[in-house]
């Protein structure tokens, strides 16, 4: 490619993006979210944690009055979208540290949801073992916040429901993985690995 055509070569890339982009979310559709089907806004040029986690707990969790908790919710959108589209989670307990931004009050309002405020090893211990299908850590991405979390809340786990997690692997939070690999040495389950960096297992 000379010189002349590359600057030619970008306007027509530029110009063009959002019909590729158009074509690879319908494409890719199917790939994204395999066990639902994803409504026109909900599409993304990749899958999403959102999207992967649907996915398991409709894999993991077939059953009618699943009970999920999700640490660490920042602005809401992932729990939204899982209650969207699993119809069989009874409630979803969103634990977070700090309250939703007004822009996303909306959230609160969702049923089945119950947003809870505070520090999530103490709201952990407000809970009794084994009260959840499946919990969901994406709070603090320290070592030592991960460490924390995962012991708070893995007992709280219903034995051979699914405990999970974001950035396993990321570069930007290497504690993640640390963590992880080392608070499940020895656990009878292998630590698994999806798209967006979640990781799960079996307690």
């Amino acid at each position: 490619m000379s010189r002349y055509t590359r600057p030619i070569t970008r306007i027509l890339r530029k110009v063009t993006r959002p019909v590729r982009d158009g074509v690879r979310k319908a494409v890719m559709t199917d790939r994204i979210q395999r066990t639902a089907h994803l409504d026109d806004e909900d599409r993304t040029e990749k899958r999403r944690r959102w999207h992967v986690l649907v996915d398991l707990i409709h894999e993991q969790c077939p059953k009618d009055k699943v009970v999920m908790a999700e640490v660490g919710v920042r602005n809401g959108m992932n729990s939204a979208h899982i209650l969207k589209y699993c119809p069989q989670i009874e409630i979803l307990r969103a634990v977070d540290i700090a309250p939703l931004t007004p822009e996303y009050a909306w959230i609160l309002e969702l049923d089945r949801l119950d947003f809870i405020e505070g520090d999530s090893a103490d709201v952990a211990s407000t809970f009794a073992d084994e009260t959840f299908d499946i919990v969901f850590v994406d709070a603090d991405h320290s070592e030592v916040a991960v460490r924390r979390d995962v012991a708070a809340w893995r007992p709280k786990v219903k034995k051979g429901g699914v405990i999970s997690g974001h950035d396993y692997g990321s570069k930007n939070h290497p504690g993640v993985k640390i963590a992880v690999d080392d608070m499940f040495a020895g656990h009878p389950h292998p630590i698994r690995i999806d798209a967006n960096k979640v990781w799960w297992t079996h307690r």
